[in-house]
């Protein structure tokens, strides 16, 4: 029976809706698919707060999937049985749960707090990237960086994470597909979009296509277990990770991009709307304008690289009033 990623994902996928406005999802053509969101207005501002704090709350399933954290609950429960003698078998569990989210929220607040080569703002981005594909897309994430940065992972620049799971075709049907995602929060659109597109295109470059692919689904399979557990087929999974079996050769290849970018006017429509409903109007309306604009560009750029023609490549965009509103409120929250 083929494995339902679906049913492995545990956080809650409505977040999506909470925090930011669809604006649309159009087909460039077979291969070639765009998605637009905007931060949800508060009152009459475009606010990072209420998105920062969302995607701290999924921070602990980013940094540690839930089978580790149940394991690491497991194991504090047996241990610290004669520590709560007046408490019911309830209070211990809860009390103990308590405590490994916290301590787990702790660690990965720290990892964020480190600067990196790729800088805080580059963290942001592949935690927003987990967060979106999860929910929109309904793979599982199944690897990413922050468990494995190795120097040699730091030196190639991999993907911003390994997802596995079903993609939707625009005919409407359904292919088992691995999907290694790209996420660039800049306030330059166009060198987001042009950097994004060189680091997917390296999986294809014959130069070091053999290094960048062996490594990605070595890192996928090194900790399979601690992401699945023992809820789905191993061998299935294994496989499907191995770029030498018929079960991965099925697969199709998706490459979500991610771009969070700063676009003019915003500060405009804030000045000019008398609420967030005409505030959120008014950003649609602009969107909604350059929307042709938007997808020529996207399919002029894509077809400068070749071999990406033969892919999919489903973008996600979030324009925004402020990018650098965005990383200071996550470094104040963090």
């Amino acid at each position: 029976m083929a494995i339902n990623f679906s049913d492995l994902i545990t956080i809650n996928r409505k977040w999506v809706d909470k925090e930011f406005n669809h604006h649309f999802t159009k087909e460039i053509n077979d291969k070639l698919k765009v998605r637009i969101y905007s931060i949800k207005p508060s009152g009459t501002l475009i606010t990072s707060l209420s998105l920062a704090n969302t995607l701290l709350d999924i921070l602990p399933y980013y940094f540690k999937s839930k089978q580790e954290i149940d394991k690491q609950i497991q194991r504090e429960i047996s241990k610290t049985i004669n520590d709560y003698t007046t408490a019911t078998e309830i209070d211990h569990n809860e009390e103990v749960t308590k405590i490994i989210f916290t301590r787990t929220y702790r660690e990965a607040k720290q990892f964020f707090k480190k600067k990196s080569v790729d800088s805080k703002s580059g963290k942001y981005g592949e935690l927003l990237l987990f967060g979106l594909v999860e929910s929109v897309l309904n793979c599982k994430m199944i690897a990413h960086k922050i468990t494995n940065l190795t120097n040699y992972h730091d030196e190639v620049k991999g993907g911003d994470g390994i997802f596995m799971g079903n993609y939707t075709l625009p005919n409407g049907e359904v292919e088992r597909a691995y999907l290694i995602g790209e996420s660039k929060i800049w306030k330059d659109y166009s060198g987001a979009k042009d950097d994004a597109l060189k680091s997917i295109n390296r999986f294809y470059d014959s130069k070091v296509q053999a290094d960048f692919n062996t490594l990605e689904f070595f890192i996928a399979q090194k900790d399979i277990e601690k992401v699945v557990g023992n809820k789905v087929d191993i061998d299935e999974l294994y496989d499907r990770l191995d770029p030498k079996s018929d079960l991965f050769k099925k697969q199709i290849a998706v490459h979500p991009i991610l771009i969070m970018y700063e676009t003019s006017g915003y500060d405009e429509l804030m000045k000019k709307a008398q609420n967030s409903d005409e505030l959120s109007k008014l950003i649609d309306s602009t969107i909604q304008l350059k929307a042709n604009n938007t997808l020529k560009s996207i399919g002029k750029k894509v077809k400068t690289f070749p071999e990406l023609e033969k892919v999919f490549l489903d973008f996600i965009l979030i324009p925004t009033n402020s990018i650098s509103n965005f990383n200071d409120t996550m470094d104040n929250l963090i």
